[in-house]
């Protein structure tokens, strides 16, 4: 099967869509064949040339998805320090990974809801901690460093990835520039700190 074919990556295309709009209204598990190709208007036998079933499909869009996420989540900023996390690098890199995380909302939302029965926002967090642990391993990173760097990378992969949820959840009070300062707060003040900034700030802003 040749994938840089132009029809192949259209009906592949097609199947895919049709995988997350049939998702909208039907949970994996009740999902059926024939109503993927009735969404992806092909038939049975050009399905089944390119999967062996649902669960095959479903693996293979996921695997193909984190795997783009993972070349997404740009984790040069571990590097950085207090003092110049707030340099425009950085902020470029918050803001590139932002866009590319809104663009694709629905269909995060929609694979982090229980309709696939698998935990990929887990599985998205495991992705940011372990670009982090190999970035830092490119730098020299070894022996009792890595155990220590394992914990604060599974730590801030974690704030990072609930931050997006809240943000998605949030979005239409919650506006990109806030989630990226929140974002370097946080590693800039630690999360503790960052929180009290926030808080005593709301505090003193008058109430709307």
């Amino acid at each position: 099967m040749n994938k840089t074919d132009l029809r192949v990556v259209k009906t592949l295309a097609q199947i895919d869509r049709a995988l997350l709009e049939c998702l909208e209204q039907t949970p994996l598990q009740k999902l059926t064949v024939d109503q993927l190709c009735q969404q992806a208007l092909i038939n049975r036998s050009t399905f089944y040339k390119y999967y062996q079933d649902k669960y095959d499909l479903m693996d293979q869009y996921l695997a193909r998805t984190l795997q783009e996420f993972r070349r997404q989540m740009d984790v040069a900023f571990v590097e950085a320090s207090s003092q110049n996390i707030h340099s425009l690098v950085y902020q470029k890199n918050f803001e590139r990974a932002l866009q590319y995380l809104h663009k694709n909302k629905a269909r995060y939302t929609l694979l982090w809801s229980g309709a696939i029965n698998r935990p990929v926002f887990t599985e998205m967090v495991q992705v940011i901690h372990d670009n982090i642990l190999e970035k830092l391993r490119s730098c020299g990173l070894q022996g009792t460093q890595e155990r220590y760097v394992d914990l604060y990378a599974q730590m801030f992969a974690s704030n990072t990835m609930t931050l997006v949820r809240w943000w998605f959840q949030y979005e239409s009070e919650i506006s990109m520039e806030e989630v990226q300062q929140i974002m370097v707060n946080n590693m800039k003040e630690g999360i503790f700190g960052a929180f009290r900034q926030t808080v005593d700030s709301a505090q003193k802003s008058p109430r709307k």
